[in-house]
This record gives C-alpha cells, structure tokens and sequence, in this order.
C-alpha cells in the first residue's frame, strides 16, 4: 500500500501554494488536516518538493521507476528459494543458489530481503560436565 494518496498529494500542493510556499506551514497544515500526532509521518521536505514539481509539470501519478524490471527478487524465485530452505535447511546458500540457478548474490538477497536470514559462521564449544560447574564457582572465588 502506498503511504501518500491522492489527496494527500492534492491538499498538500494547495497548502503549499497558499502559504507562499512555505514548506514548515504545508507541513504544519498537512498534520491538522489529516490529524497526524505531533510526532507522526508527515511528507517530508523532498517528497513536498517532488509533488509540486510533479504536479507543474503535469505528472498527478508516479511514474514506474527507471531501469529494467527486477529479474531477482520475483515472486517465482522466492517461492523457489523458500521451497527449497523447506526441503533441505541444512544446506548451503551456495548450494542452494546453483542448484536453483540463481547467482549467490541474487540468494542471498532473497534470504536477507524477504526471510530475514543472515550469515552466521558455526562454532564448535566444549560441553561443560557437572565437575566443571564447580571449578568454575572455586575458580572465581579465588580471582576475587
């Protein structure tokens, strides 16, 4: 969903014109219209700018953003990439990324972006036994 509709966009051009251009009185107008707390979202200097530019130019609707469409992060990748962490979690990225055809760093955006996941590097510890409960305790005991 969009943050900023229409009339979002409409009032704040004409705030922003009947203020003699003034960006702090559209922004001030902007929260008691839309009754924004004094700590909530209202559009910010750039964005305020933007719509005035857009609207002289005649550009009411944001355009599609410049360059080609994404070819990684489509829904079929992601639906692949999760289907594949369910059948084998244990497996690499790496392993995952070649085995679905996707570059390593078109896999590791999926993981980060849309599942949160993160690289992480294994440790191997010791396991602690009861007896070392005790030289730890004796241990810092005499450090003190």
């Amino acid at each position: 969903m969009e943050q900023w509709t229409l009339q979002h966009r409409l009032f704040a051009y004409g705030s922003f014109v009947r203020s003699g251009e003034s960006i702090t009185a559209t922004q001030r107008l902007f929260s008691r219209e839309f009754n924004v707390d004094r700590h909530g979202a209202v559009p910010s200097r750039n964005t305020i700018f933007r719509w005035v530019e857009n609207f002289r130019t005649g550009n009411i609707i944001n355009k599609k953003p410049p360059g080609p469409a994404r070819t990684t992060r489509t829904p079929e990748n992601i639906a692949r990439v999760s289907e594949a962490l369910i059948r084998n979690p244990r497996r690499s990225a790496r392993r995952h990324a070649s085995e679905l055809g996707l570059s390593r760093e078109s896999e590791r955006s999926i993981l980060q972006t849309d599942f949160r996941f993160h690289p992480y590097k294994m440790q191997v510890v010791q396991e602690l036994n009861v007896r070392d409960y005790a030289q730890r305790v004796e241990f810092a005991v005499r450090m003190q």
